[in-house]
């Protein structure tokens, strides 16, 4: 790997341990609002507690899941290079979605700061995927470079 190839790796590395610990940040909101999360996922508060322990095994597998990706980043395991580019091409859908539960016509689910931060994520992630699909096309997968096209031979 060239030495610009290295440097544009790195900057995507560290653009994507940031984004994911920002993720990992919107997890410990469910410590200061659990209300979120329960209304998201249709369960009933109980009385004795007010963290459901459905939605606190949800969280800590999105967790886990999100140490395995900020893992396979690290090592650039090239699966989570497509996993990370297909999901935040579908993180455009949520923009829209956002206006228009702002705007009234879509029923709202989270509070409004909730929502703008949900948005803001969405727009950071639409804008790295533009980024990471001009590195694929220019340097590979990871910028690693671009596989050598087999020479083959002209046979009539």
């Amino acid at each position: 790997m060239d030495r610009p190839a290295q440097r544009l790796y790195r900057r995507l590395q560290l653009t994507l341990l940031a984004f994911f610990l920002l993720a990992v940040l919107f997890l410990v909101v469910y410590v200061a609002a659990p209300s979120i999360y329960t209304n998201t996922l249709l369960l009933m508060p109980s009385l004795t507690g007010r963290y459901p322990a459905a939605a606190t095994l949800l969280l800590i597998g999105i967790g886990g899941f999100l140490a395995i990706v900020m893992v396979g980043v690290l090592r650039r395991w090239r699966w989570v290079f497509w996993l990370v580019l297909v999901a935040f091409a579908g993180m455009i859908l949520d923009l829209p979605a956002t206006i228009l539960q702002l705007a009234g016509i879509l029923p709202s689910l989270f509070p409004v700061w909730y929502s703008l931060c949900r948005m803001g994520t969405s727009l950071i992630a639409v804008g790295i995927f533009v980024w990471m699909l001009q590195i694929y096309r220019h340097h590979g997968v990871w910028a690693m470079g671009r596989p050598a096209k087999a020479k083959t031979r002209y046979q009539p």
